[in-house]
C-alpha cells in the first residue's frame, strides 16, 4: 500500500492506493499531517502524485474546499470496495448518490437499499467508510437532524454541510 499526502484548506489529506492492479484503497479526512501518519503505521510509502488516477482524485479533493466549493469526481470503479458486503456497497452507493449540498438521514439510505430497518446497520457501514469526502458520508444525518457521529467530529461534519451549502465561514487552517 502506499500513500499521497498532500495539504487542504482544512489540513492533510492522505490517498491510500495500490499500483498493479492500480486501485485507491482509502481516503482519509482533513487532519493534522502527524495523526495522518500515525495511522498508517510504523513505515509508510509516501509517493509522490505520479499516477494520474490520484493526480487526479488528489486535485478533485483540494478544489472540494474551494470558494465556491466543487464536488469531487472520481469514477467509483477506481475504489477498491471487495473487502465490503454487496450490502455495505449498497449503502455506500445510496450515499454516494446524495447530491452536493444535500443531506439524507440514516432511515433514507436505508429505505434506499431495500432494507428499512437497516438505519443502524448504514451508520455502522458509515463508520467505517474508506472513502470519506468521495463517498459523502458526513451527509447522513438522523432523522431529528442531528448530527450523529462522525470521524471527523461534528465540527467537521458542519464545516463539510456549511461549505456545501455556501454558508461557510472558511479560513485556511495550518498546514
Amino acid at each position: 500500500m502506499r500513500y499521497f499526502v498532500f495539504a487542504t484548506a482544512l489540513g492533510h489529506c492522505a490517498i491510500a492506493y495500490r499500483s498493479k492492479p492500480f486501485a485507491i484503497l482509502g481516503t482519509s479526512l482533513p487532519q493534522p499531517k502527524s495523526r495522518l501518519f500515525a495511522a498508517a503505521g510504523p513505515h509508510p510509502v509516501v509517493q509522490s502524485a505520479s499516477h494520474p488516477r490520484i493526480q487526479q482524485l488528489a486535485s478533485s479533493m483540494r478544489t472540494y474546499f474551494d470558494k465556491p466549493p466543487h464536488p469531487i469526481a472520481i469514477p467509483w470503479d477506481f475504489l477498491d470496495m471487495t473487502s465490503l458486503t454487496r450490502l455495505q456497497q449498497a449503502v455506500l452507493a445510496a450515499t454516494g448518490a446524495i447530491p452536493f449540498g444535500q443531506t439524507r438521514a440514516y432511515r433514507d439510505i436505508a429505505d434506499a437499499i431495500g432494507c428499512p430497518r437497516a438505519y443502524r446497520f448504514v451508520g455502522t457501514t458509515l463508520a467505517q467508510n474508506p472513502f470519506p469526502l468521495v463517498i459523502p458520508c458526513h451527509r447522513v444525518i438522523r432523522s431529528d437532524g442531528s448530527f450523529g457521529r462522525f470521524g471527523g467530529g461534528t465540527e467537521l461534519k458542519q464545516t463539510l454541510l456549511d461549505l456545501e451549502s455556501g454558508r461557510a465561514v472558511h479560513s485556511t487552517a495550518s498546514v
